[in-house]
């Protein structure tokens, strides 16, 4: 069973126009690096075991204004039919208040062997009141990850040696991948190689039971590389993993 959202169609211009709003500000937003959310999420990350119906976080209007909050879940592709229901999925924050999202589980078919991951999404839009012609409201998007842990995997496993690190090339790219052997999804903060700098990996996330393609900006001159993986953690810690060795592909970089 999935979760559609049913909203008439005007409704679905509105969240239409608002998103791509949302997006030409946070372009603007990330240039000048000025505007915070007031909205603010309890926490980082939502786990949810397989033995539960309902989690929640917490919001909090961190402003004197009035807001108000869309929230809902989709998928690591944003697609919006997911197992999963958040409530209220529309609501005003007034100036200080905080309120509970609760997330409920209304549906299978996730798989019973591996980790699976969400999004929650928190929009708000800041009420309309009498402005100067030179400013502007920005509507803040916030996005957590949700994950489904099921009750098989429980007992499994974690160990940095269930990542193997390999280095490809493609023509005159290379590419870093890394083949995660465990049960449970695993997000990195960033990860440090030779000739990268401080930003690699940050927020890429390698699924469980897969292998996921890290783009390198060059191809590593040295011919022995580890890899300092940065992970965070289920409390949103970041935890420094050991280093590991990087290993040529076959017919890869030599």
């Amino acid at each position: 069973m999935t979760v559609r959202l049913c909203e008439p169609a005007g409704n679905y211009m509105k969240i239409f126009l608002q998103r791509l709003l949302l997006a030409a500000m946070t372009a603007s937003t990330l240039a000048a690096g000025a505007a915070q959310a007031a909205i603010q999420l309890s926490s980082t990350r939502v786990i949810m075991d397989e033995g539960q119906r309902h989690v929640s976080v917490f919001a909090k209007n961190l402003s004197t204004d009035p807001y108000v909050v869309q929230a809902w879940i989709d998928g690591v592709a944003e697609e919006m039919e997911t197992p999963f229901f958040i409530t209220p999925p529309l609501s005003r924050f007034d100036g200080g208040t905080e309120r509970r999202l609760s997330i409920s589980r209304v549906g299978q078919g996730m798989p019973d062997d591996r980790e699976s991951y969400y999004w929650i999404n928190v929009l708000e839009i800041p009420q309309k009141k009498d402005m100067g012609e030179n400013n502007l409201a920005l509507a803040m998007h916030t996005r957590i990850k949700l994950f489904y842990r099921p009750a098989a995997i429980q007992e499994m496993s974690r160990e940095p040696q269930l990542l193997k690190w390999t280095l490809t090339r493609e023509g005159k790219t290379c590419r870093l991948a890394v083949e995660n052997s465990s049960a449970f999804t695993v997000n990195f903060a960033r990860i440090d190689i030779e000739g990268e700098g401080t930003g690699l990996g940050r927020a890429i996330v390698a699924v469980p039971l897969a292998t996921s393609y890290i783009a390198l900006s060059q191809c590593p001159a040295a011919a022995e590389l580890q890899v300092t993986p940065h992970v965070v953690n289920d409390y949103g810690v970041v935890e420094i993993w050991p280093a590991m060795p990087v290993a040529p592909a076959r017919g890869a970089v030599q």
